[in-house]
């Protein structure tokens, strides 16, 4: 059975095909689909618009074709949701061809009767789980923490009948652990190459960037003052901070109140996004040491490395399987503001060898995050699941 007998579907929350990393994560994908000839789908399936809308409600990219049923749920016309998600898995359901559906980490129980659904149609039934529990992830309402319980709940009974991507090996190994029996491929982030060459120079002062959401888990704070360190302490340097979070958690950005070599400018358009991360010297992931973190892959480590820009990560999860300190990228201890202070002047003060270092990311995303060859990697899971 060659690749053109294979039909995809994805669905679930995230926007397509403009949106955010795990929208990214998902269209990359699509991309290497599309450069194939392989048909793919797209059912957005939400009971929420989550921000201002940024794609229209049905259309085409490339070879995939996109519907979105969330507004029916927001008009609470509930019974059309199902009946219009129902119709789109029926009519892209391809009689002949292996017939995959892929879901996110978890299944909600509004997604319930979709998948169940998809199963008697004869859809093979794929997870994309790239955290191991969303109740980990900071405070919330009663109603919300009832929701994702009752979703987790699902999703263990779902698990039993279905293959998973993982993003981890400590994830790999915990639902190998859990489900020995299930298939599951470990399927690493990919990213287009968002430079053809590495950085010739640096800039004076150093600019330095970092993208992302604003919990306690992104370690912006240890950031902040690593940053305000290195500049109290002599460093030429500039932070640009780009992205959003909770509104509970953007109080972190008072710890640089009227450093005015701080810039927050909030998001950014993709477009904008590329062109700040081609401009900037130092690209910053900074999480801190959790079970999300080790558990979970960052998705703006291959984002970054795809620059040729000089990347500095924290020393979580699988990060160091890919990049090896002073040679790929610089590696720092998790919520350690003196050793990124320390790191921004050793790449002031070493430029060469810093110039160096973001050669080796540039080489090290091609090995293991370009699509190609996640692609590679994605079909021929999806071809023996």
């Amino acid at each position: 059975m060659d690749n053109s007998s294979l039909n995809v579907v994805y669905i679930g929350a995230p926007s397509f095909p403009i949106g955010g990393a795990t929208t990214k994560r998902r269209r990359y994908m699509v991309d290497y689909m599309n450069s194939h000839g392989i048909q793919s789908h797209y059912l957005v399936c939400d009971f929420k618009q989550r921000g201002k809308r940024q794609n229209d409600i049905s259309g085409r990219y490339g070879l995939c074709d996109y519907y979105d049923i969330t507004p029916l749920a927001e008009r609470k016309k509930f019974c059309s949701f199902y009946k219009e998600g129902k119709k789109h898995l029926r009519e892209w359901y391809a009689a002949g061809k292996r017939n995959v559906l892929i879901f996110g980490t978890i299944l909600s129980v509004f997604e319930y009767p979709l998948y169940s659904f998809a199963r008697k149609l004869g859809y093979t039934i794929v997870f994309d789980q790239v955290e191991t529990s969303y109740l980990q992830n900071g405070k919330s309402s009663l109603l919300h923490k009832l929701n994702l319980m009752l979703s987790e709940y699902v999703s263990n009974n779902a698990y039993k009948h279905s293959a998973a991507f993982v993003i981890s090996k400590n994830l790999l190994l915990e639902v190998q652990e859990k489900y020995p029996e299930r298939q599951i491929c470990l399927l690493q982030n990919s990213t287009p190459q968002l430079s053809k060459e590495s950085r010739k120079t640096l800039n004076k002062p150093l600019k330095v960037l970092y993208s992302g959401t604003y919990a306690h888990k992104d370690g912006v704070e240890y950031l902040l003052k690593g940053v305000i360190e290195a500049h109290d302490s002599g460093a030429d340097i500039e932070l640009t901070l780009l992205g959003k979070g909770a509104k509970r958690d953007m109080s972190v950005l008072d710890i640089a109140k009227n450093k005015e070599y701080v810039h927050y400018l909030g998001f950014v358009s993709d477009e904008d996004l590329k062109r700040l991360l081609i401009e900037h010297d130092v690209l910053c992931m900074t999480r801190c040491n959790s079970r999300f973190a080790n558990y979970g892959f960052p998705f703006k480590l291959s984002e970054y490395l795809s620059t040729g820009n000089i990347v500095l990560a924290t020393e979580v999860g699988d990060v160091c399987d890919y990049v090896k300190d002073k040679e790929s990228a610089y590696i720092v201890p998790p919520e350690d503001s003196h050793a990124i202070s320390e790191t921004l002047h050793f790449i002031i003060s070493n430029p060469k060898e810093a110039l160096s270092v973001a050669r080796g990311g540039l080489t090290t995303m091609q090995q293991y995050f370009s699509i190609e060859i996640v692609g590679e990697k994605f079909i021929k899971f999806l071809m023996r699941v």
